[in-house]
């Protein structure tokens, strides 16, 4: 920087630099300051520009160089006070503690330096009449770090009054609170953190620095939901400085010992530039320590070959980067342990490496890959695992909302083929969840030694068995070819009805197969067809040639197939049919078809028919405004499940139970029924089919005002999505926690939430699985659909008004990240962060351009320009 002609130059690159973002670059242009100022030959611009740059040191976070600059401003102290004004004259003696601390944080600074500064201090603080709380500060801090009577300078210090030359009280509370940390004494601790933590103290450097300290403290004490909070917040607010070094290693062992190895991850790849910052060795430390933590467990869970950031300038695995990092910070220690004459600092060290995981799995509500090698939906959520449930996971005990028995049922596989075809078979009729694993068995056996074995009755079953699964993968060529196959071998047995019910599924799936086709042109084109099955289904029971009660009951079963194949093709456009007519006209065909099915279910004495057709009408009316007849389908399929003692079905209808009193307001009746969906689900129901529960429990919670119950089961609920690969469900689920978080007055810690979704966000084309499908079901038994529908955009700014051709209709992926960006951007509003807000509000404007409805576009605008 050129020197400076005028006073004016000089304050106005000072003004320049202080807009810049604390860090290096600017303490950078700090140092070019001082130089250019003092050649300027003016002391109280070379005053002023020391004092700026102690101030740039400290944003930078290095802390080695405080003791040069300081030493050149101290001269200017004792030769021209008269330069100083009062602000810089305070300044001068509140810099001796940030030197003290940059003394004691470099290992090549002697002891009786170090002890020779702060004997320094106290002369001039009593000189200039101050109190001498912040010596004995001093005196404590050199005492707890080299391990030595440490008891002592504690209630020397924390007995002594505030003076005014005392660190803020949020700081001073942090310091008391570490205290009683490394004594295990954790409630102690956080009681001296309550006024920082709840928003009552706070600094530059607070509450983020205290929330890092605290996270491992709240865990031991169960206070989870605090612990998820303090960790979104405070991460957001130390992501990649310097100065908070030490700090995002407590991250990373916080990640390490919650069951987020995977987060930590992501989180050691956000900060690989730490690694090149050397200015605070006692920082450095804490850092490496914390990477160290996160590395080793890593090791521990098998994952040591896993590729992971580290110092820029080559790839490194995690085994390579835990070797690396243990030995500088092994050596680090060591030297200030050389220094210091004791082992202090390496058994404090030690004693974080020593430390085990301490849940599980904690939820945090943000979205972390998979990590190589582990299996993506495993886990029950929670607390199953700590690396979703990967190989080499440690089990903790954890008592945790969601905890649920599902994943833990055996089922035993009968060695004897004719014995394994009849359970399958028998679990199938009863839609058990365990049937999937038979079928599993059986579907592996009949392609070897057994093959021979099998009729054509069962190479139908199994047939429609395939079917059903290319179903789930809405692999709809293949879905077709299986039911062809079946009806073959259902021909070749004799079996007609069974050939019949084939065809009906065959016209059904074709019905809903094309979603961008008019739904109801499809299923217009499929009814005369289903009509003339029908048909022939009653032909076939009016000849009443039966050769026993169970060929008459298989009948009955597949002509109840006919009608529910009937009953889902109607509902396929009476959910998406464009023209209100059409939907009118198709749903008033549902509902008559949903009837008819009931009334023969009833009369053939086959209820658990009625119970299915009973929950599709209760998520069709859930979800189109008739909650209370949705209540009574609910109600009676629920009863219905419990006459047959299906337990295993139970968690469904409780589902769309809650779904209906939710759609009444009554959300502390709904918010009962799922929670008891969710603890009381049957062991063999898969991980999966708990998660509409999950996601339908935190909207109640919400709308009731439980808003922490709230934060928690979406947080839940989201990792499930994730593990589904359910991209936009996981992206609306963490929007509705950042909603949850701000109404329970969590501000940083839901803008936290959104950032994440924003740093990774839905492409234009994730478009939601549409909760109320009507393809939704098991296709084998023309089964009922499993989504929820929960309602969450009710309000927001993605409600999108109808296309007009001249303009794009943006997809509901699209509608989501708008509404997510602003959101954003008013958390950082109500952060002080005006600049970051209209970003986000400009790239709200840009998303809208050209959408069906220009006034979100003014809106955008209009914030933008506020901000």
């Amino acid at each position: 920087m050129s020197g400076f002609s005028t006073r004016e130059e000089f304050f106005g690159a000072l003004r320049e630099n202080r807009d810049r973002a604390p860090g290096r670059a600017r303490a950078a242009i700090a140092e070019e300051i001082v130089e250019a100022a003092e050649s300027f030959g003016d002391d109280e611009v070379t005053v002023t520009a020391l004092v700026e740059l102690m101030g740039a040191y400290h944003g930078s976070g290095e802390s080695v160089k405080y003791p040069v600059a300081f030493a050149r401003l101290l001269r200017l102290w004792d030769t021209s006070p008269k330069a100083f004004d009062d602000w810089e004259t305070h300044r001068v003696f509140w810099f001796f503690k940030w030197v003290g601390s940059g003394l004691l944080g470099t290992p090549e600074v002697p002891l009786a330096s170090i002890r020779g500064w702060i004997a320094e201090m106290r002369k001039r603080y009593q000189a200039a009449g101050h109190g001498l709380q912040p010596v004995y500060g001093q005196l404590y801090a050199l005492a707890d770090h080299i391990g030595e009577d440490e008891e002592l300078a504690y209630e020397l210090w924390a007995t002594r009054g505030r003076v005014r030359m005392s660190d803020c009280e949020a700081c001073e509370a942090r310091s008391r609170a570490e205290y009683f940390f490394d004594r295990g004494q954790d409630e102690r601790g956080l009681r001296e953190l309550e006024p920082t933590l709840d928003g009552r103290s706070t600094c530059d450097e607070e509450p983020q620095s205290s929330q890092a300290r605290a996270l491992l403290p709240m865990v031991r004490q169960g206070r989870l939901d605090e612990a998820r909070g303090a960790h979104l917040a405070s991460y957001r607010a130390m992501r990649g400085k310097e100065s908070h070094l030490g700090a995002v290693g407590r991250h990373l062992e916080f990640c390490a010992l919650t069951g987020n190895e995977a987060r930590g991850l992501e989180l050691l790849a956000q900060n690989r530039t730490l690694f090149g910052f050397t200015a605070s060795p006692l920082g450095r430390l804490g850092f490496l320590t914390g990477v160290e933590v996160l590395l080793r467990r890593l090791i521990e869970a098998g994952h040591g070959g896993t590729p992971c950031g580290g110092p820029l300038g080559r790839e490194w695995t995690v085994a390579e980067l835990a070797a690396s990092v243990a030995a500088e910070a092994q050596e680090l220690a060591a030297r200030f342990d050389t220094r210091n004459g004791t082992s202090a600092v390496s058994r404090r060290r030690a004693t974080r490496l020593a430390q085990g995981p301490l849940v599980a799995e904690l939820n945090l509500g943000v979205r972390s890959a998979v990590l190589a090698g582990t299996e993506a939906g495993a886990g029950s959520g929670a607390s199953g695992s700590a690396l979703d449930s990967g190989s080499g996971a440690v089990p903790v005990p954890h008592t945790a909302l969601g905890t649920t028995p599902s994943q833990t049922s055996v089922t035993v596989v009968p060695d004897d083929f004719d014995e394994l075809v009849a359970e399958v078979l028998r679990l199938d009729r009863h839609t058990h969840p365990s049937s999937r694993q038979l079928w599993d068995a059986l579907l592996e056996r009949i392609e070897g030694p057994d093959a021979a074995k099998a009729d054509d009755v069962l190479r139908g079953e199994i047939a429609t068995e395939r079917a059903s699964r290319a179903h789930g993968k809405r692999d709809w060529d293949e879905v077709e070819r299986c039911f062809r196959e079946a009806a073959a071998h259902y021909e070749k047995a004799g079996r007609v009805a069974r050939v019949i019910a084939s065809e009906a599924r065959i016209l059904w799936s074709r019905a809903i197969r094309d979603q961008d086709a008019d739904p109801s042109a499809a299923a217009s084109a499929a009814w005369p067809e289903l009509d003339a099955l029908l048909e022939r289904l009653e032909a076939v029971m009016a000849c009443g040639d039966f050769a026993d009660a169970d060929a008459l009951h298989d009948v009955r079963i597949q002509k109840l197939v006919v009608r529910q194949s009937r009953v889902f093709a109607a509902r396929n456009p009476a959910l998406r049919a464009a023209e209100p007519g059409d939907r009118e006209r198709w749903t008033a065909v549902f509902r008559q078809e949903s009837a008819a099915l009931i009334a023969e279910a009833e009369a053939f004495a086959i209820p658990q028919r009625v119970a299915l057709v009973l929950e599709s009408l209760a998520e069709y009316d859930a979800t189109h405004d008739d909650p209370v007849a949705a209540e009574a389908a609910a109600r009676r399929a629920l009863a219905i499940f419990g006459e047959l003692d299906w337990p295993w079905r139970m968690h469904r209808a409780r589902m769309l139970l809650g779904l209906s009193l939710a759609g009444q307001e009554r959300y502390e009746e709904a918010a009962q029924v799922l929670h008891t969906g969710i603890a009381e689900a049957h062991p063999s129901v898969d991980a999966d089919e708990l998660t509409p529960l999950y996601r339908l429990l935190g909207e109640a919670a919400l709308q009731n005002g439980e808003l922490a119950t709230a934060v928690r089961t979406f947080a839940e609920a989201a990792v499930r999505l994730d593990r589904e690969g359910d991209a936009f469900g996981a992206a609306e689920t963490r929007w509705r926690m950042s909603n949850a978080l701000s109404m329970q007055g969590q501000v940083a810690d839901a803008v936290a939430v959104l950032e994440t979704l924003v740093d990774d966000p839905l492409g234009p084309d994730e478009a939601a699985a549409d909760s109320t499908d009507a393809d939704s079901g098991d296709v084998a038994d023309a089964g009922t659909g499993t989504g929820t529908g929960t309602g969450t955009g009710t309000g927001s700014d993605t409600d999108a008004a109808p296309a007009a051709s001249h303009r794009k209709h943006p997809t509901r992926a699209e509608m989501l990240m708008v509404q997510i960006r602003a959101d954003l951007a008013r958390g950082l509003l109500a952060l002080d962060e005006p600049r970051a807000a209209a970003v986000e509000f400009l790239h709200v404007a840009d998303a809208v351009d050209g959408w069906p409805d220009p006034s979100r576009l003014t809106a955008a605008a209009a914030e933008a320009a506020g901000a």
